[in-house]
């Protein structure tokens, strides 16, 4: 009986987690209080000190294995160099992104991914690409040591939108002044809240979601920010 009570609560848990993770929209209300923390910037500034963009566009495994460049669902951190390059002719542009796989140190997003934007942006000469870190703790501390001296205006920050808050947060810790420019949307700003007939939608945008704010609370609590949610 104990056991036969044990696996109608294991069922009846399984049911109600399939229910609120995958049915309900819990991860899109998740996802979209991420991604309306920062809105892209509706006024841009004419002087900035440079243009950072954040790694995690590129699959580093699969392009190793493969011998051809190959990017993920986060691309759009790349192509959006496209018309940032061009807004910003004279200004240092900044690529973080090492190896986040363990075991696979050798595999260095940064220089996979710099034939391209020498091809993309305009005076490549003025590209500089970070390839030691291996998270966004990382992109924030080895970038403040390869920062240029000089400049007028913030550094424009360049990462996912549900991504931006941590990402402004360790910049900030790090002592660098950034205007968040976030990028590959996935949820409207009036975001319209319904059922998922596809049950896995729903439990990818949960994942997502749950990823960024179990980092915000475990950077906040390590002490590599000083603002568990940072305001804009």
């Amino acid at each position: 009986m104990k056991q036969l009570k044990a696996a109608k609560v294991l069922c009846a848990s399984a049911v109600l987690f399939y229910v609120v993770v995958g049915a309900l929209p819990t991860g899109v209300y998740l996802k979209s209080l991420l991604e309306n923390r920062f809105p892209v910037p509706q006024e841009m500034p004419q002087n900035i000190s440079g243009i950072i963009v954040l790694g995690g566009a590129v699959d580093v495994y699969m392009t190793a294995q493969r011998g051809m460049l190959t990017v993920n669902g986060n691309a759009e951190r790349i192509l959006s160099l496209y018309d940032l390059g061009k807004k910003y002719q004279n200004v240092p542009l900044i690529f973080t992104g090492g190896s986040g796989l363990l075991g696979y140190d050798n595999l260095r997003e940064a220089q996979m991914i710099k034939p391209l934007l020498k091809e993309l942006v305009p005076n490549p000469d003025r590209l500089i690409f970070e390839d030691q870190s291996r998270n966004t703790y990382e992109n924030g501390v080895y970038t403040k040591a390869m920062l240029p001296r000089g400049g007028t205006g913030p550094w424009l920050l360049v990462t996912s939108a549900r991504h931006m808050p941590r990402s402004v947060a360790v910049f900030r810790k790090q002592g660098i002044s950034v205007l968040p420019y976030p990028v590959d949307f996935r949820t409207g700003p009036d975001q319209h809240f319904s059922l998922f007939i596809n049950v896995g939608s729903g439990m990818t945008f949960f994942q997502q979601a749950l990823h960024e704010w179990l980092g915000l609370l475990a950077y906040y609590l390590t002490g590599k920010t000083s603002e568990f949610f940072p305001s804009p």
